[in-house]
């Protein structure tokens, strides 16, 4: 699958999952669900099985499938031991998209020092990581991007927040 239907996609799938989670507190729990998953199916496309339940929504397509997970607070266990976890601040959640031969985790942060990136940005060089951009965004936010054989890791922060993607092809 090429990187712009991936990138469609994924777009697609975090506008509804912002819309979805907009209109849930406002209506009757179950019923909500349910309008949410067949608005998200029919948006999608083509066959989507669409789950949401609580803080968690699971979508699967013949392409892949994406999770998000409020409920989640501690760095996945699924990825591997070379990619140092982010030890700085709250995680308030986490998301796996699986598409084609790759794997996607985002983790989401609050509540993280200012020097929480540049500490970050250390250990993935200690533990091989080649930093291929790190770009400042006026006096609090920042873009790092690193790589390692088929490992990317891509990391924004900026006023106490930060989001961590870790990319793996297979």
């Amino acid at each position: 699958m090429n990187y712009l239907k991936s990138f469609m996609i994924i777009r697609i799938i975090l506008f509804l999952l912002a819309f979805t989670f907009v209109i849930l507190p406002f209506s009757c729990k179950k019923s909500s669900e349910k309008a949410g998953e067949k608005m998200i199916e029919k948006a999608i496309g083509k066959d989507a099985d669409v789950d949401i339940d609580d803080e968690k929504m699971v979508i699967e397509t013949e392409d892949g499938s994406y999770t998000v997970d409020g409920t989640v607070n501690t760095w996945p266990k699924e990825i591997p031991d070379y990619v140092p976890p982010f030890d700085e601040g709250e995680i308030i959640n986490v998301s796996t998209i699986e598409m084609g031969e790759g794997k996607t985790w985002t983790v989401s942060y609050e509540n993280v020092p200012e020097n929480g990136l540049k500490e970050y940005r250390d250990e993935l060089k200690s533990k091989g990581f080649k930093i291929n951009a790190l770009i400042t965004m006026g006096a609090k936010g920042a873009h790092l991007t690193a790589e390692k054989d088929k490992t990317a890791v891509s990391v924004m922060s900026g006023e106490g927040n930060t989001v961590i993607s870790v990319s793996i092809e297979s």
